[in-house]
Order: C-alpha cells, then structure tokens, then sequence
C-alpha cells in the first residue's frame, strides 16, 4: 500500500514510500523510472511490486532495491499463468477428489493447472498437468485450497 507521495517538480525525485504489514521503505524514482511509475504514486493505492537487489550506480560497495515493475494488486491475477498444486497421497480421499474436481469445474478460465503428488516416504512425486482443465483462481477455489490445507503457489 502506498503510503504518501513527495513530489518536487523541479528535476527533483520523487520521493514515496511503501508499507505492508512487515514493514515501511522510503525510494526515490528518478528519469525513466519515475515516468515509467509515477501513475501508481497515489495514497492507498494496493501495488504488486517487483525488483531486484543490485550494486548502487555510483558505488558498487552498496546495493539497493531497483524497481523493475509495478502493478495495482488487483490486476495481478489477470497475469497468473499456473496454478501449481501438491497433494500428498496420504491425505487423498475419494472425497477429497471429488470436491476439488467439483472447485476446478466451477472455476473455468484461462490458469494452467499443475498438480504434484507425493508420497514423503517412498519419496516419489507425480506431476501432472491438465490439457482439458484450466481454472480462474478466483475467491471461492482459493477458499477452497486454504480450508483443506492445501498447498499451492502462482507462477
């Protein structure tokens, strides 16, 4: 969530900060970046922030965070490319197949559905995707995958 904006319209930075719930962080944006960014730099705007830790330009011996990319948070999900669930065989039910078929079924749309299943002890996993199923990781089958305690990560 973006906290506030400074901004100086001389050939000044401009100056924000970024909270979330582990943190604050002050950055300036300059020339490109600043162009690039600036049209996220509201009050309480919700921002999906990407970047990378790199050698500061004028001293290598400091690094800092580089923004790379910006987007307001409820646009991410349009940018979800795979779901990546895993299931270990222990907690496989015909029940539990069933319901989730049932989720999967109800969230037609444009996510790749990639499913892992694993024995610990035997220590062999099964990948599988789907040709015929994609999904659209909306509300009702997140709810879904956290009630169950299953465990799934976006790519």
């Amino acid at each position: 969530r973006l906290r506030g904006t400074l901004v100086n319209l001389s050939s000044m930075p401009l100056i924000a900060g970024i909270e979330d719930y582990n943190g604050a962080h002050e950055f300036a944006l300059f020339g490109k970046d600043y162009e690039n960014f600036r049209k996220y730099m509201f009050a309480d705007y919700f921002l999906f922030v990407r970047g990378k830790v790199q050698p500061r330009p004028y001293n290598d011996k400091e690094l800092e965070f580089k923004i790379v990319s910006m987007m307001q948070l409820s646009e991410v999900r349009d940018t979800i490319k795979q779901l990546h669930v895993r299931l270990p065989i222990e907690e496989l039910t015909r029940d539990l197949v069933a319901r989730l078929t049932e989720k999967i079924g109800e969230s037609s749309g444009s996510t790749v559905l990639r499913m892992n299943v694993y024995d610990r002890e035997a220590q062999v996993a099964l990948n599988l995707f789907s040709k015929s199923r994609k999904v659209s990781l909306d509300q009702p089958l997140v709810s879904f995958l956290d009630e169950y305690g299953i465990q799934y990560t976006i790519s």
